[in-house]
């Protein structure tokens, strides 16, 4: 096992998608956070604050909006995408065979690839989150507290949002071996095809007396992991909790990861 994680270490580092996707995550989340913190501050200096305005204020700028629930964690999507080029670089260039020629245990390998990338994607958002943090407070310091016990307790959840899909997105790429399918799939799937879902179950009149079905949809369902603007009051209620979310999110990563290693074992290179 040490000798599978000291080898996914040194890949992960060598690969220059990793620097790329860590060093675009970093920046645009950071400038995200800047432009909505200047934003606040200015609108807040010439027209005041209201109770509502500082609702759920600090997790929305650290999360870069994530914490709305409306919109996907753009620095969780570029985590994932480094998950993903680790399986699809082993695939599309044949690497995959020197790897299991280099390692005697398939899975050692296979533990090792996802320890690692998760690893990284968790330090990565981390470190986002809380210089995006100290951005927001030099901003808003005279109007909200932004390290708040709320800030921290979304900034935890986040995290699991990071390591359940960053585990979706390598199962999903371990199972197609493809990489570019897998790439499209993450991004077309939440931001289109749970949208034309739910479309479909509020305007099709046999359909609309059970469209409340749509919010076990599995990336709809994990963004209520952060959302701070609307409680769920039990677990699998409309809306879902928290935990409700990330149950459902957690199971669809927990299926493909067991896919993916079952055929990882009996499949050839």
């Amino acid at each position: 096992m040490r000798d599978a994680l000291a080898y996914e270490l040194v890949r992960i580092r060598t690969i220059r998608s990793t620097w790329w996707l860590t060093g675009t995550a970093i920046v645009i989340g950071l400038a995200i956070t800047t432009l909505m913190s200047w934003a606040i501050g200015h609108d807040f200096g010439q027209h005041g604050t209201s109770a509502d305005d500082l609702r759920g204020l600090g997790p929305i700028v650290v999360t870069q909006l994530a914490a709305t629930g409306q919109l996907p964690s753009l620095v969780a999507f570029l985590m994932a995408m480094v998950g993903i080029f680790a399986w699809g670089h082993e695939y599309r260039h044949g690497m995959i065979r020197a790897s299991l020629t280099a390692l005697d245990s398939r899975t050692a390998f296979w533990i090792a690839k996802y320890a690692v990338c998760v690893a990284w994607a968790v330090a990565v958002s981390l470190v986002t989150m809380l210089l995006a943090g100290l951005i927001a407070t030099a901003f808003l310091h005279d109007y909200v507290t932004i390290f708040s016990g709320q800030t921290w307790g979304v900034i935890g959840r986040q995290l699991v949002y990071v390591v359940i899909l960053t585990c979706l997105g390598m199962a999903f790429t371990s199972l197609t071996r493809s990489q570019a399918f897998a790439l499209v799939t993450l991004f077309l799937w939440p931001l289109l095809i749970e949208s034309i879902i739910s479309l479909i179950f509020h305007l099709v009149p046999g359909l609309r007396d059970h469209s409340e079905v749509t919010r076990f949809l599995p990336f709809g369902a994990g963004r209520r992991l952060v959302d701070v603007l609307d409680h769920g009051h039990s677990t699998f209620g409309d809306p879902l909790s928290a935990l409700g979310g990330g149950i459902i999110f957690g199971l669809v990563a927990v299926v493909l990861m067991a896919a993916s290693y079952l055929l990882f074992q009996r499949r050839d290179a």
